[in-house]
Parts: structure tokens; sequence; C-alpha cells
């Protein structure tokens, strides 16, 4: 699987600021040099593939059209198309780790 390898970035700025025509302040601080949510972290696809070897516990969130996950993902993923994302981050706990590819 060739894109299991593809590094795994963050989303945040997107994910948690929602575009709007409206000016509303965003959900979530967010960094002024990046634009990313506080505390959003890139981490090499290495790196989580390590930490899944060693059983570390991480939701892996496809953020990708359906057709697109269909044909390849990240083992465990689930998807969640990006623009219903938002409704489902409100419902999940605020200590999951969570990863976005």
């Amino acid at each position: 699987m060739k894109t299991l390898l593809v590094s795994v970035t963050l989303l945040a700025v997107s994910l948690w600021i929602a575009p709007s025509t409206a000016q509303q302040q965003p959900r979530y601080q967010v960094d002024p040099q990046t634009n990313w949510a506080v505390g959003a972290k890139r981490k090499p696809a290495e790196e989580l593939k390590k930490e899944l070897d060693a059983g570390n516990k991480m939701l892996i969130i496809d953020v990708r059209a359906p057709e697109q996950f269909q044909k390849e993902t990240l083992p465990g993923a689930i998807n969640i198309p990006f623009q219903e994302l938002e409704g489902h981050l409100k419902k999940m706990s605020k200590d999951t780790f969570i990863v976005f590819t």
C-alpha cells in the first residue's frame, strides 16, 4: 500500500475553523504563525507506524471522499468525509488521540 507511508498531517486549521461567509471567531485558539489549532502537530508516517506497532491507541480518520477511501486507506482507519467532520468531532472524547489523513 503505497499511500500507507504518506506523511500524516493534522488538518487542524481546516477542521476546527469552519469556513463561513459571516465573520466568526474560531472555535479553537489558532497559532498565528502556522494558522493551525494550538496543539496540532505533524508526525511522519514512520513515527505513526511505530506507535501503532507498539499498540498505542489512536483513531485514524480518513477525510477523503468515500470512493477514494474504498480504493485504499490505512488499516483501521474510518472514513468521515471532510465536509462532515466537524459534526463528528463534537461527539468525540477530547482524550482521543486523533490522526487525520
